[in-house]
């Protein structure tokens, strides 16, 4: 995904301006430790007692710790890398003490907006005082230095304070914008109000702005000083980030200091305030627009001016914009009252309907917020798309409104007892409904459209007592699907919703449909909330997966080492699902020696280190895939390394071409970009100039950049970089690199599908019971295995009385290829390719169940591979919406002249 902002590419998150978050929150988790000071350097010693936990947790031996035994903050250590730097010195952490409510993703200080120059921290210091803690950092970019403090008071549990003082040095490069990105990309929901004129919030309304240049600042700069941001409700420990501008102050030498313009930016990647280094010649500043940008180009520090950035970060322990305006407007009258069902949303805005809080009823119906004098309205929210509206007066004393009472849901009782993911249609003219949704109305605007946080259409089921038992749905009809992914059938069933009623899904269980000894499915490729984009808890992740059908899940986190096997074992569904520990490596640095990032790939198995920084994550910034992956063969040898979706699109056709100085497309795609802004070129000998920097070998461990186990041929939905990847893997294979071509998901939230596209692995144990991480990465790296969407391959090469299957290779210059595709009978399947040496030799019709054969010549050493595709008729539409079935072999290998080594065959082989 391709996001820019000021002429500046991001993909993983916003990239103009400011800082981080806030939030907050009146009810306090129990702490003992309250009011206990810390400001320390995190080592071996202490590493239990300080290393934060929670999602986003990263922290660890060798970074700064800030407490006051309410609140825990984590500074990194300027050894470790950050989100734009190669350097640390970056508040990390940020959550309660011991409550494992981390979901602080990470920020980044920028000079003039450009990820290009991040503020690199030199020094770091911890000093605890009599009633405060703090840690300073002290760094700077060009001519600016900036020193940074986090203080935590004895006296206020719920606040971090954060003072940033820019000052100029004699002649150097100055600052004209001051911004740091906070990493948020759809990791947490948005809420921009204004304390000092309520009238200019926003609410959980915004406009993008990674993606839009500075001619739109006007549309989605907002004058406001409070971003506040909350995880899902249903995290395992919910929390609010709330960021309060308090003031941004220039001072000069001699001079009165000055009130300086910043404003408020909030998409649903990123969070920040924009700050300009003068006051405007033209306007308050209370609006910005050409006239106040073309003032920007113009605006600097004189040798001895400072700005000074005046934050505050509150937290609260629930997910609620109340928990931080309740905070801000303490003294302010409470509203209490009561809805007849709990967990629906509370909406408050002004008179006008701006939006100024939200709340959430409790488990009895309650709920309260502090509000200033004044004329509101009450929006009540609940699932099954009831509502209700009323308007209110507050004065000078608290209020207590009358009851709510919502209309009395629509429930459907849900089969129990079976794992299935349930798809609902809406038909007759009833719109699909929306499950999970959060009820906040949260919506980005963009050029191309709108994008709205919504529920989605699908229920999870794994077969235990943790299935929910009901479902609201809205009035009217629907078409139901059981599914349980390719191996079983599809069944389905219509249902009729009628207001205040409940019904019964009566709908057949998925029954296995057809048999696949001696192979288990696998996606390498999945993710969940401990990765920096994504808010799906991780027992929900496993539901999803169950649902699926899908056997082995391969943790992939973002930049840290995740296990699920805790979360399995406390669901009790260790006998349903398989799981490996991994890590995906994800470059995002632009430095002189990778100007472009050396893009993402997936580690595994590997082994969870509790107390280091990002939980033993590979260090990757600046630095080329061949250290990366000596590292990883230095730490576990049995670990393979995995090339993820290195390309975006299909722009390049075979006899290639290279991407000039002004590249700025995404840099995940390695084979895009090489890390230097030449792309790969299928069609040309891996020697050739561009090409050749895969092949070039360290001079001490003699590693190769192209020395992955595997790459991703399916990534996700259908797509036409699908069809680049495959091109770059014949090609690669045709040229001698036997890389293991996959399958994966590449899942982040529930939007996404998991389990599809999937691996099926060849393993001696076919069941969950008998599985074992290292059989996975062995089948993997010999290339055992085939991707599928749908089809289910049976395939062997067979001459000279030997039988060869994937991976395998087999002698002699002829051979019978026998090919038998079973399927369900909602999976379509029409056509066979069978390739050699990266040529399609022959298409076939092809039905399922019918055993295909054909005899192959072979004048040199070569390899075969399979594919198989057919039509996504409706039924396959209605539980994959953007796939296609389809499936791939990987290859078998043929020694035509028996010499006991396969020689590759070359390109046009």
């Amino acid at each position: 995904m391709k996001r820019t902002m000021m002429g500046v590419d991001v993909r993983r998150v916003g990239i103009l301006a400011v800082s981080i978050l806030a939030a907050g929150g009146l009810m306090l988790p129990n702490n003992a430790q309250a009011g206990r000071l810390v400001a320390t350097q995190i080592t071996a010693a202490n590493a239990a007692q300080f290393v934060q936990s929670g999602p986003d947790a990263a922290g660890g031996i060798g970074d700064w710790v800030l407490s006051n035994g309410s609140v825990c903050a984590i500074v990194s250590d300027i050894s470790h890398e950050s989100e734009l730097s190669v350097r640390g010195g970056v508040l990390i952490d940020l959550g309660y003490c011991g409550r494992a409510d981390d979901h602080y993703v990470g920020a980044q200080d920028l000079i003039d907006s450009s990820r290009e120059t991040p503020v690199n921290i030199d020094r770091i210091d911890a000093k605890i005082g009599p009633s405060a803690a703090v840690i300073r950092t002290y760094g700077g970019q060009g001519g600016v230095i900036v020193e940074t403090s986090y203080r935590l008071d004895a006296d206020e549990p719920n606040t971090l304070f954060i003072q940033k003082r820019l000052t100029q040095r004699e002649d150097l490069a100055s600052v004209g914008l001051y911004a740091s990105v906070f990493f948020n990309f759809y990791s947490l929901t948005p809420f921009v109000a204004s304390t000092r004129d309520p009238s200019r919030s926003n609410g959980f309304i915004q406009e993008n702005f990674v993606s839009r240049g500075p001619t739109e600042i006007a549309t989605f700069a907002r004058t406001a000083d409070l971003i506040i941001a909350l995880s899902p409700s249903d995290a395992d420990a919910p929390i609010t980030y709330g960021w309060h501008m308090r003031s941004v102050t220039r001072r000069s030498p001699g001079e009165e200091p000055v009130e300086l313009p910043f404003y408020a930016l909030a998409d649903f990647s990123a969070l920040s305030f924009l700050a300009i280094s003068e006051p405007f010649l033209f306007g308050d500043g209370s609006e910005i627009g050409l006239v106040e940008l073309l003032e920007v180009p113009f605006t600097d520090l004189a040798p001895g001016d400072e700005i000074v950035f005046d934050e505050a970060l509150m937290l609260s322990p629930r997910a609620e914009v109340s928990g931080i305006t309740d905070q801000i407007y303490a003294s302010s009258p409470l509203v209490s009252g009561s809805v007849s069902e709990a967990a629906a949303v509370i909406h408050v805005d002004l008179a006008d309907g701006t939006p100024f809080t939200q709340s959430r009823a409790d488990a009895q119906g309650q709920f309260s917020f502090r509000l200033p004098e004044g004329d509101y309205a009450l929006r009540v929210v609940a699932a099954g798309g009831r509502h209700l509206r009323s308007t209110f007066l507050v004065g000078s004393a608290d209020v207590v409104l009358d009851p709510v009472e919502l209309d009395t849901p629509s429930r459907v009782l849900l089969p129990q007892g079976a794992p299935m993911r349930l798809v609902f249609k809406g038909v007759e003219g009833t719109p699909d409904p929306e499950f999970g949704d959060s009820l906040l109305g949260a919506v980005e605007h963009h050029d191309a459209g709108t994008t709205i946080i919504s529920g989605i259409n699908q229920l999870y089921l794994m077969g235990t007592v943790n299935d929910p038992t009901h479902a609201v749905l809205p009035a009217g009809r629907y078409r139901v699907y059981a599914t349980r992914g390719p191996e079983f059938s599809l069944e389905q069933a219509e249902l009729s919703v009628v207001v205040g009623n409940d019904a019964v899904l009566d709908i057949a269980r998925p029954v296995r449909a057809v048999e696949t000894p001696g192979f288990i499915s696998a996606d390498f490729h999945v993710h969940s909330g401990p990765s920096f984009d994504t808010v799906m808890p991780p027992a929900s992740r496993v539901a999803t997966f169950i649902a699926e059908g899908a056997e082995v899940l391969v943790a992939t986190e973002h930049e840290t080492i995740f296990d699920f096997h805790d979360v399995i074992n406390r669901l009790g569904v260790a006998d349903r699902v398989a799981t490996i520990t991994g890590s995906e490596i994800t470059g995002e640095v632009q430095t002189d020696r990778t100007p472009y990032t050396l893009g993402h790939a997936n580690a595994f198995p590997l082994e969870v280190q509790p107390f280091a920084f990002r939980r033993g994550a590979f260090a990757n910034e600046n630095r080329r895939w061949r250290e990366v992956i000596d590292d990883l063969r230095a730490r576990d040898a049995g670990a393979l390394i995995q090339l993820n979706h290195a390309r975006r699109d299909d722009r390049f056709a075979p006899d290639g071409d290279a991407w000039d100085e002004d590249w700025t497309g995404d840099r995940g795609s390695f084979f895009d970009h090489l890390g230097v802004g030449h792309s790969f070129n299928a069609g040309m000998p891996i020697t050739e100039a561009g090409n050749a920097r895969l092949v070039e070998r360290d001079s001490v461990t003699g590693t190769r950049d192209i020395d992955f186990d595997a790459m991703e041929i399916l990534n996700g939905s259908a797509k036409e970089a699908d069809i680049a990847l495959r091109r770059d893997w014949l090609s690669l294979i045709a040229q001698g690199f036997r890389l293991t071509g996959t399958a994966n998901s590449d899942s982040h939230s529930v939007w996404e599908q998991v389990g599809m596209p999937r691996n099926m692995v060849v393993v001696a144990d076919d069941t969950i019971q008998g599985f074992a991480a290292a059989d996975i990465a062995d089948a993997v790296r010999e290339g055992r295995l085939y991707g599928t969407t749908g089809p289910l391959l049976n395939l062997s090469l067979n001459g000279s009385g030997v039988s060869a299957s994937m991976g395998d290779t087999i002698s002699g210059e002829q051979a019978t290829l026998r090919v038998r595709v079973a399927a369900a009978d909602w999976v379509d399947v029409s056509s066979l390719n069978v390739v050699v040496n990266g040529e399609t030799v022959l298409t076939v019709p092809i039905t399922r169940d019918e055993l295909f054969e054909v005899q192959l010549s072979f004048d040199k050493d070569s390899f075969v591979i399979v594919e198989v595709s057919g039509e996504a008729g409706a039924d396959y539409q209605a539980v994959y919406p953007k796939l296609r079935p389809y499936a791939f072999s990987n290859p078998i290998y043929v020694d035509a002249n028996s010499d006991g080594i396969w020689t590759a065959p070359g390109l046009g082989g």
